[in-house]
């Protein structure tokens, strides 16, 4: 037990260091064939940047604008005087792969931001207590993991049918269809694994300890029925 106490001292202090870390790396990359379109990290998603925003100051898109001949973002960023007119004199806006985000994707923005705010502040706090002596603080980090963890696994299952990364991959079929590919990121397991790997560790030291005072207590149970028949 004297073993398993310094080990669990010593392992929450590289365990949320770590998953803290795997937040600057990326947790989603985003590939048009063999090439990186581009990568989110996940403070990208805790200050929540716009994807769209990070792939249109990528070399690849601006590469693509002239291979295609078409504004990838849309005409906001276009000299209206260069723009041709319609009969009743208003310009026309020239088609974009890149949709301007609408309210609906910037409200999915913020629940993403809100969302992967959670497992990075919970890895803060639990590495914050890892210095601080309190009691129950094997319990406090099994429920700090499990909602870091928890969070991170729903992340990852609606990740690929977000409104802001399907506006991304929308540029596909402008493009020849099925050439956009989404990857969650070795970040993003290792941060999840990592908080599994916590719950896991504290959860079977709880059940040790509940074990071991069971067995004291029958030993001590066993003692004094022997002392009292002598």
């Amino acid at each position: 037990m004297r073993a398993l106490k310094i080990i669990s001292d010593l392992l929450p202090i590289p365990s949320y260091t770590v998953i803290l870390i795997c937040f600057f790396f990326p947790f989603i990359t985003i590939k048009c064939g063999t090439t990186e379109l581009v990568s989110v990290t996940g403070f990208d998603y805790v200050v929540g940047t716009d994807i769209k925003e990070k792939t249109k100051n990528n070399e690849f898109s601006r590469r693509m604008e002239n291979q295609l001949g078409k504004n990838l973002f849309g005409a906001a960023e276009t000299d209206l005087d260069s723009l041709d007119v319609d009969e009743d004199g208003d310009p026309i806006k020239e088609e974009s792969l890149f949709p301007e985000e609408t309210a609906e994707e910037k409200s999915s923005r913020i629940v993403m931001m809100v969302m992967m705010g959670i497992p990075f502040f919970m890895a803060i706090a639990g590495l914050i207590f890892s210095f601080v002596k309190i009691r129950r603080k094997g319990l406090l980090h099994i429920v700090i993991s499990s909602i870091g963890f928890l969070v991170l696994l729903f992340f990852g299952m609606i990740i690929k049918s977000s409104d802001e990364l399907n506006a991304v991959t929308s540029m596909a079929e402008g493009m020849g269809g099925g050439m956009i590919s989404i990857g969650m990121g070795t970040a993003y397991y290792l941060a999840t694994i990592l908080f599994l790997l916590m719950i896991m560790f504290f959860g079977m030291l709880k059940y040790l300890k509940n074990l071991y005072k069971e067995e004291q207590a029958i030993r001590e149970e066993a003692l004094d029925e022997f002392l009292t028949k002598e």
